[in-house]
């Protein structure tokens, strides 16, 4: 994969305060870009920068923004305050992610479809114009392993049902960013690319929380875990790349053949729910 300096550009990380959010901002900043992580906790954000600039030697400007895009006027508000540090926007990598997460929001979306989805959606969309402003702009959306896509059938296109499994509600959650790009690339072609990632195995606290198995299963797997989401900085630097668009690549580049509900019919149909539920 090839991969350029940044120089010059500018990206945001969402959820760049941990796992492969950290390993993306870690790379864009080793590739000398001016990257904002975006995080919900002042103490995670600045932990973050300054592990950034612990490991990155020769490291672009690093900064962070804390907020919290659950809701669309939070995720407002965090573009705000991104075009007050930065007329431009070059790349715009969504990372963040959960695994077995309860409860519901306060409008009663469950919440592990509302972290691997909804707050993706709300934040795109919402810094859709500062990507728009930039020449050859590109939107990156953290996705699971190719063999996982595969097994995608058919899900619900007109809500979510709060009543679904986890695994159900990820499942979902994954086909709908398929579709965000889609649609996405079929409405503004000549707008930033927009496309979804499969980072590899990176070092992550996601299982930390979880059950015993769980969290041996996270242990295990950061014995053998990248440090480097390589794929994203080939994603995020490659001029060849630009214009590109509404795709699935796994961790070496390559691209993912989407499941069949991906069409231009049912990505308009998520686009058109997803703006219902974001409130």
């Amino acid at each position: 994969m090839d991969v350029e300096r940044m120089d010059g550009r500018t990206v945001a990380v969402f959820g760049g305060s941990s796992g492969v959010g950290l390993a993306v901002a870690k790379g864009m900043a080793r590739l000398g870009a001016r990257t904002i992580v975006i995080s919900r906790s002042v103490t995670n954000g600045q932990r973050a920068v300054d592990t950034i600039h612990t490991h990155g030697r020769g490291s672009g400007l690093v900064e962070s923004i804390v907020g919290d895009p659950s809701t669309r006027t939070g995720a407002e508000l965090l573009a705000t305050a991104l075009t007050e540090r930065t007329d431009r926007l070059d790349a715009f990598v969504s990372t963040a992610g959960s695994i077995g997460e309860t409860g519901r929001t306060a409008a009663g979306v469950p919440r592990v479809f509302a972290t691997n989805y909804l707050v993706h959606f709300q934040l795109l969309r919402s810094v859709l114009p500062m990507l728009d402003r930039t020449p050859g702009s590109r939107a990156l959306m953290v996705g699971v392993a190719p063999a996982l896509v595969k097994r995608i059938r058919n899900v619900r296109l007109d809500g979510v049902d709060p009543n679904a499994s986890a695994a159900a509600l990820m499942t979902q959650a994954v086909a709908w960013k398929l579709l965000l790009a889609r649609h996405l690339a079929d409405i503004r072609p000549e707008g930033p690319t927009v496309n979804v990632f499969h980072p590899g195995l990176i070092r992550s606290n996601l299982l930390a929380t979880q059950s015993l198995p769980l969290r041996l299963v996270g242990s295990i797997s950061n014995m053998f875990a990248k440090e480097r989401c390589t794929v994203v900085e080939h994603l995020a630097s490659s001029r060849s790349l630009a214009g590109i668009s509404g795709r699935m690549v796994d961790d070496h580049g390559r691209e993912v053949a989407l499941p069949a509900i991906v069409t231009a019919e049912n990505a308009t149909a998520v686009w058109t729910t997803s703006e219902r539920m974001a409130r």
